[in-house]
């Protein structure tokens, strides 16, 4: 019996090490910077970034951010019209196109530590500078008809429904208006958390989320009711993936093909099994 129980004792704590995840035997950067690519959906669009975080200490990062994202307006519908055996889709009033380039300074400060390999890691980050938002005008095929319903002209004009009620055919070329590009400059500030899970250093992948802040001088004018509109909040989630740099002195003697290698093989080892299983 009591050998029993102690056999049953047994499986169960290997279950729990099991359940735990193996402790993470692998050499560890002391001393490491971050460098990633973060692909987000926004609230109001989707947008992309680089971020280098540069180590102050073991939990601590001063981040340094560039971005770019695409801004679309709560009230953008999606329009059908047809004509000429042709169907076409577009959003009725929209009068510009609206993108931002964002430069940020920050921090990151690591919450809670990876143990082992199915743990992960959490980081909160805060970070706040510069924006300059890109406004596009928007051109439409204005069609008109002669006597018999056929097409008899079509030109090219911003949206006005006051001149034309419903004869749009659609927007004019992608190209159309970048000669009338305007570029308004405005502050910026984000807040998130991130969660790191990658089994093997020196990779990361990560998972995103936060909120974000824009404020503009003056009115962006995204569709063509806009009347006052230069404050843009949004929430984002997003993937972050990159690779960490050791900024030791034996790491630093490395040459980039050595660095190089090391990635690979780090990718190459997470496509096998990492935890050894406990066969019951």
């Amino acid at each position: 019996m009591v050998k029993g129980l102690n056999i049953f004792m047994l499986l169960v704590l290997s279950a729990w090490v099991h359940g735990q995840g193996m402790i993470n035997d692998q050499p560890r950067m002391l001393f490491n910077n971050e460098q990633t690519v973060g692909l987000f959906l926004n609230s109001n669009g989707i947008g992309a970034d680089l971020r280098y975080a540069r180590m102050i200490n073991s939990r601590n990062d001063r981040i340094f951010e560039v971005s770019f994202d695409y801004v679309r307006h709560p009230k953008e519908y999606k329009s059908l019209v047809a004509y000429n055996f042709y169907t076409r889709r577009f959003v009725y009033g929209k009068d510009n196109l609206f993108w931002e380039l964002k430069g940020q300074i920050g921090n990151q400060h690591e919450l809670f530590r990876k143990y082992n390999f199915s743990s992960i890691s959490i980081k909160m980050h805060y970070t706040g500078g510069l924006s300059l938002g890109f406004l596009k005008p928007i051109y439409y095929e204005i069609i008109t008809f002669d006597g018999v319903g056929q097409i008899s002209a079509m030109e090219e004009s911003r949206f006005d429904p006051s001149v034309h009620l419903y004869n749009y055919g659609g927007t004019a070329a992608f190209t159309r208006g970048f000669d009338e590009l305007k570029v308004v400059p405005g502050i910026t500030a984000n807040a998130g958390l991130s969660f790191e899970y990658s089994e093997r250093e020196p990779l990361v992948h990560a998972l995103e989320a936060g909120l974000g802040a824009t404020v503009y001088p003056g009115n962006i004018r995204i569709m063509a009711t806009d009347e006052k509109n230069f404050f843009f909040f949004n929430l984002y989630v997003g993937y972050r993936f990159g690779n960490l740099i050791d900024v030791s002195e034996s790491g630093r003697a490395k040459s980039w093909r050595e660095r190089r290698k090391e990635r690979k093989e780090a990718m190459d080892q997470m496509q096998g099994p990492i935890v050894p299983r406990i066969p019951f």
